[in-house]
C-alpha cells in the first residue's frame, strides 16, 4: 500500500470557539488552526494515489469556509443556538452570546474539539473509495486531534 502526507502552508484557518466543562477553555477563545491530510491506497494509473494539488485546494477551500469565525457545536446539548434576523445568539450556562451571522459558522458536530473538527473536515474532503484518510488539525504546535476512517 502506498500513501502520501499532503501539508501546505496554506492549509490553515484562524477561528474562535469555547468548550464546555473544560476550564479555561469555556472563555470564548481562538487558535491559528494548521491541517494535514494522510491518505493510504493503490497506486492510480498515473501512478499516484492521489494528485496533491487537487487535494490541497479541496483542503484549502474547506479551511476557507471557517478562516475567521465563530466556530459553533450545532449538535450540541448543553448549547442552545438561535439564528434570528441575521444574528445568532447563543446560550451555555450562564453565558449568552450575540454574534452577527455572517461572522459565524455552525458545525454539526456535539463539540469544537480538535478531533470533532478533523471528523467534520474528513466528511469534506473527496478521495478515492479505495483509499484509507487520516485527518489532523492542530491548535497548535504539540496539540492535533485526529480522525481517520
Amino acid at each position: 500500500m502506498y500513501s502520501v502526507h499532503v501539508k501546505d502552508q496554506r492549509m490553515h484557518f484562524s477561528a474562535s470557539h469555547f468548550l464546555r466543562f473544560c476550564g479555561d477553555c469555556e472563555h470564548l477563545h481562538g487558535h491559528n488552526y494548521t491541517l494535514e491530510v494522510f491518505i493510504t491506497g493503490p497506486l492510480n494509473d498515473d501512478g499516484m494515489v492521489v494528485d496533491f494539488k487537487e487535494v490541497k485546494e479541496e483542503a484549502i477551500r474547506i479551511c476557507n469556509t471557517l478562516d475567521h469565525k465563530v466556530m459553533l457545536p450545532g449538535d450540541s446539548t448543553t448549547i442552545s443556538i438561535i439564528n434570528e434576523n441575521g444574528f445568532v445568539e447563543v446560550k451555555a450556562a450562564s453565558k449568552r452570546y450575540v454574534f452577527p451571522e455572517e461572522d459565524c459558522v455552525v458545525i454539526p458536530t456535539q463539540a469544537t474539539t480538535a478531533e470533532l473538527l478533523a471528523k467534520y473536515i474528513h466528511g469534506h474532503l473527496k478521495y478515492p473509495d479505495d483509499c484509507r484518510v487520516r485527518v489532523c488539525v492542530s491548535e497548535s504546535t504539540g496539540s492535533t486531534g485526529c480522525y481517520e476512517d
